[in-house]
């Protein structure tokens, strides 16, 4: 009798942690927060357009044309700059595979009096029809990057 019981016992065991666990597929998502660093150069904004008109981007979009655009624009408002800083953009071309080379690199050295700066850069519009990307690293890290087709 003292068996049923203990077999009774580790039914009702196993049938409550498999509740509690639950059957479900396993939920997804997360979120974190961070301390950002006092004065530490930051992106305030930065976006892809058609062209830089008075120093403001001009025709924001991730869709480009060979066809129509003469230029892809990429724009950066960047804040806390206080010294000398190097902000390198590389452009990929859908045809480049992860070990390959960029299109396109190019580097500007900056200062800034007030701590804000804006700087763009621009490739001529490809040919190579696709997904591209571009890549935006200050003094050697990675900051941020944009997705954009060309049609």
């Amino acid at each position: 009798m003292r068996q049923a019981y203990t077999l009774i016992l580790g039914i009702i065991l196993l049938w409550m942690t498999i509740g509690a666990i639950g059957c479900d597929e396993t939920s997804s998502g997360g979120s974190s927060v961070i301390d950002v660093g006092r004065g530490e150069p930051t992106i305030v904004d930065s976006v892809l357009a058609i062209s830089v008109f008075e120093d403001r981007p001009d025709g924001i979009t991730d869709t480009f044309s060979a066809d129509v655009n003469d230029q892809v624009f990429l724009w950066i408002l960047w804040a806390n700059i206080e010294e000398q800083h190097t902000v390198e953009v590389s452009w990929f071309s859908p045809e480049d595979d992860l070990d390959d080379p960029p299109f396109w690199t190019e580097e500007q050295t900056f200062t800034s009096t007030t701590g804000d700066k804006i700087t763009w850069f621009y490739i001529d519009a490809p040919e190579v029809i696709g997904e591209w990307f571009v890549e935006i690293h200050l003094d050697g890290l990675f900051e941020r990057s944009h997705v954009f087709w060309v049609e």
